[in-house]
């Protein structure tokens, strides 16, 4: 079940972000790509927020298990199947929508709050609508 995930620049997915949230994503990414400053997010050293969830010592784990069901919520038609159906009947879908809906499921599956989530997902979206879905999905799990 596909739905559209558009091709903007990153400042327009980071809109839709707390104040707070942009600015330390912009830091980020003036170092490095969407996907180091979304594990920068998650991480202990990127995020203070992180840490309450056990995201201290070694994050890759964690970071692991977020892409994973990321690429799983954006390339694999059976995972996320009631997320997807309500996606898809939005008609553009809107990013803050996509944002929120990606977050809060892989959220409730990896047992995260979706609102640390959210960052991370933003940056992995504008990433995906740059490349596109199709190129995305064929990379595989870089992990």
């Amino acid at each position: 079940m596909a739905f559209e995930i558009p091709d903007v620049p990153p400042e327009e997915w980071l809109e839709l972000l707390k104040p707070y949230q942009r600015s330390t994503l912009a830091a980020f990414l003036q170092s490095g790509s969407p996907e180091e400053a979304a594990e920068k997010w998650l991480s202990g050293t990127g995020s203070p927020n992180i840490v309450p969830f056990g995201g201290n010592q070694n994050t890759k784990p964690f970071w692991d298990r977020f892409q994973a069901e990321f690429r799983k919520f954006v390339c694999d038609d059976q995972a996320y199947v009631e997320e997807k159906k309500a996606l898809s009947l939005e008609s553009p879908i809107n990013k803050a929508l996509l944002v929120s809906t990606i977050s809060a499921a892989i959220g409730a599956t990896i047992g995260f709050a979706a609102t640390l989530l959210a960052p991370a997902v933003t940056l992995l979206l504008c990433t995906t609508g740059k490349i596109g879905r199709n190129a995305f999905c064929s990379g595989g799990d870089d992990s």
